[in-house]
């Protein structure tokens, strides 16, 4: 293991946060070595540069049994399989980490929302999957989830709950769209703005062969977006926003012919987009989650609540996802012209 050439490029701060702390860094490499070890320690004796997919799972599971399946673990391989440029790791590691919080945070919310006696009857028993879980794993789960959750309560609390956007960050997350839409004449502008950033950010990452997420961009994806303003930003419609979900992997979306697979690639959620290949029926509702998601900077934004609805969802059988979002009363009329008056 190239460890001096693993803290430089922790202390650079490129592909990482800036300002990691040395106590991070070092465990940052200690969970490297760990992992060199796990592969060398097979028959084949092989390095780093030649692990797969199936290498981070098997290390991933010795992680979960001794109880040792951390964010920070799960963070500091992430790091490592970047600077060692291990694009199927990296990959791998990204599609485990997505969302492996997201049921832990639902029920928080539920427990919050329906209180301590009448969660208790609902979710008792009920243990949210491990971080690290396979999503393979994932959609089981998160039937009984949503089962519990719809036979003990009504379909607006349900709703509710699940559009909290549990994984979409916490607000400070979304200031720029507060700035954006302040220094915007009127919604139409703001979402501009908000596609000509999105499209800027793709290009940037085709240019310089990094991933946006989970995913690489090609020319072919990012005309995709710029040809789709829904999927690159929202385009407003009378008193709403319409939004489409861009593609979870778009160059293999755009690329594949079966409907099934390639509603496979437009999903994004680590919890039910399994379910599409598998057969498994994850309860149509459980898509007001990824609403959630979507409505959140603009919550930010208009610093109100957003009442959003899904219209599409590939998990509905649909080729993408798609949500209104009502625009709240004070930013349904354009912003008046400041008018300069004369001194006398």
């Amino acid at each position: 293991m190239d460890e001096k050439g693993f803290r430089k490029f922790l202390r650079e701060g490129k592909r990482v946060p800036k300002g990691l702390s040395e106590g991070v860094i070092r465990g940052h490499v200690k969970i490297a070595k760990e992992f060199e070890a796990f592969i060398k320690s097979g028959s084949a004796r092989r390095r780093f540069d030649d692990a797969d997919w199936r290498d981070a799972r098997g290390f991933l599971k010795v992680l979960t049994e001794s109880k040792r399946n951390t964010w920070d673990n799960m963070i500091g391989l992430l790091r490592y399989s970047r600077f060692a440029d291990n694009k199927e790791v990296e990959l791998e590691l990204l599609i485990i980490l997505d969302g492996g919080d997201v049921l832990g945070k639902l029920l928080d919310v539920a427990k919050d929302e329906l209180g301590a006696r009448r969660f208790g009857s609902l979710f008792s028993g009920f243990v949210p999957p491990p971080l690290g879980t396979p999503p393979e794993e994932m959609p089981d789960v998160t039937v009984d989830f949503m089962k519990r959750l719809q036979e003990g309560t009504d379909t607006e609390t349900s709703r509710a709950i699940l559009l909290t956007g549990v994984h979409a960050g916490p607000a400070e997350y979304y200031e720029d769209e507060k700035k954006m839409l302040r220094e915007s004449k009127d919604i139409d502008e703001y979402l501009a703005k908000r596609r000509q950033k999105l499209i800027d950010l793709l290009e940037k990452h085709m240019i310089e062969g990094t991933r946006f997420y989970t995913q690489a961009i090609d020319k072919k994806a990012l005309d995709f977006v710029r040809d789709n303003p829904e999927v690159a930003g929202g385009v407003r419609r009378g008193l709403y926003i319409y939004q489409m979900k861009i593609p979870y992997m778009m160059i293999e979306y755009l690329r594949e012919k079966d409907p099934t697979k390639r509603r496979y690639y437009a999903c994004h959620c680590p919890l039910a987009r399994d379910s599409i290949m598998s057969g498994t029926k994850i309860p149509p509702d459980f898509c007001y989650c990824s609403a959630g998601y979507e409505k959140k900077p603009f919550e930010v934004a208009f610093g109100a609540p957003v009442k959003t609805t899904v219209l599409k969802s590939v998990l509905w059988g649909d080729d993408v996802c798609r949500f209104k979002m009502r625009i709240p009363e004070k930013y349904r009329k354009p912003k008046a012209k400041k008018v300069k008056t004369k001194r006398r």
